[in-house]
């Protein structure tokens, strides 16, 4: 185990995992050990906020469990969701890199969560320090500005089958042999709504493709009967 400052315990298997964060990735093990040292580990219910949109970003956040509802409110009080993370998604690391350096939405606990927060001023150091960690780190996240453009496009431009089966795609290993069991990261509401649908949409797709026996669905639990029919959706 290791422990935090404030007496947290994280045990080194959950560190290791934190270590192959795209964020993390390209620091050396002394750079990364050293952030360690200064990290908090932060334990969320269901419901509490991480941050508020708006707030000085002076800490970016990796979900160690649970997930992290990632949104923003519209001037008539309506909730868009962004993005959910699950586990060992980082929350907040962009607003790091903003001139103004405040978090463009707020953050939420989905049920209950714990998250491992590291202080931006100590994180931005190490890059000064270091231009091999710092190209490392633009070269992950220019990865996941690619991910990000080809999801916007998916929400977009594509039917609802189609970002469906993309999303469901998405939380697998697409190498793994068939069937496959995962637990969708969050209510069908929530992830509804990441998808730019209503919930009743979302339904009805998953029924079509339970009725295509390319998957079965118990509650939040998804058995995948065949990834070659998910992926022959989206091409």
């Amino acid at each position: 185990m290791i422990i935090l400052p404030g007496g947290a315990n994280v045990s080194y298997h959950s560190l290791e995992k934190v270590r192959q964060n795209a964020l993390l990735s390209a620091l050396t093990d002394g750079q990364f050990y050293s952030l360690m040292k200064k990290a908090k580990l932060i334990e969320l219910d269901d419901g509490d906020h991480l941050f508020m949109q708006g707030d000085e970003a002076k800490r970016f956040f990796i979900v160690l469990q649970g997930s992290i509802k990632f949104f923003r409110l519209t001037s008539g009080g309506k909730e868009t969701v962004i993005n959910v993370f699950g586990e060992q998604d980082p929350v907040g690391e962009a607003a790091m890199f903003m001139a103004e350096k405040h978090y463009p939405a707020n953050a939420m606990a989905i049920k209950s969560a714990a998250v491992l927060s590291i202080c931006c001023q100590d994180y931005l150091q190490l890059l000064h320090q270091s231009y091999e960690s710092c190209f490392g780190i633009l070269g992950s996240m220019a990865s996941r500005l690619k991910r990000s453009i080809s999801d916007i496009e998916v929400l977009t431009q594509q039917s609802a089958v189609h970002r469906v089966a993309h999303f469901i795609l998405s939380l697998i290993d697409e190498k793994s042999p068939d069937p496959v069991v995962v637990r969708l990261p969050a209510t069908k509401q929530l992830i509804a709504s990441r998808l730019a649908m209503q919930p009743e949409t979302l339904s009805r797709v998953m029924r079509e493709l339970k009725e295509k026996e390319l998957l079965d669905v118990q509650g939040r639990n998804l058995t995948i009967h065949s990834v070659a029919g998910l992926k022959r959706l989206i091409q």
